[in-house]
């Protein structure tokens, strides 16, 4: 039995071939096999014309990507104008109470700010985990993922 099968084409497709194998340096036999794995990789479907090519699906995907990255940023400066700049001078003032009273009771400066760093790496991670399930799971490819993953690992745990 013979590992080899012939295939029947107009001569219009053949001469398409020859140009297309030409071009590329491939023969008639390499051309089909990278043609065959690079539709079962894309998953693109040769007879959709309409279909994206990869890089126009970058690009799309890329826009979207800014556009996240513009409502992501304007979530973030309007979460800072309604939530933490207050939250910030309430401290500041508080700070300020405690640094003119001698009551032992009292909770320190130093105490506040440390508690007030802590809420804030909290919201940071919970931004960073938001943006993370909104853009890559939704979007992107599982080992990009992966990578964002690591990413948001090393931002947490600056120190490893």
């Amino acid at each position: 039995m013979s590992d080899r099968k012939s295939l029947s084409v107009s001569v219009g497709t053949h001469q398409q071939l020859e140009r297309l194998g030409t071009a590329l340096g491939l023969s008639h036999k390499d051309l089909i096999a990278v043609m065959v794995q690079y539709f079962t990789v894309t998953k693109i479907d040769p007879r959709d014309t309409k279909a994206d090519t990869p890089d126009v699906a970058l690009k799309k995907m890329a826009q979207k990507v800014d556009t996240l990255d513009k409502r992501l940023i304007g979530f973030i400066r309007e979460q800072e104008k309604e939530l933490l700049k207050p939250i910030l001078s309430e401290v500041r003032a508080m700070r300020t109470q405690i640094g003119q009273g001698e009551s032992s009771n009292v909770i320190t400066p130093e105490h506040l700010e440390e508690q007030l760093t802590g809420v804030v790496g909290a919201v940071q991670t919970l931004m960073r985990l938001s943006f993370r399930t909104a853009l890559v799971d939704n979007a992107l490819r599982p080992e990009y993922r992966q990578q964002t993953d690591e990413l948001i690992q090393q931002q947490d745990n600056p120190t490893q």
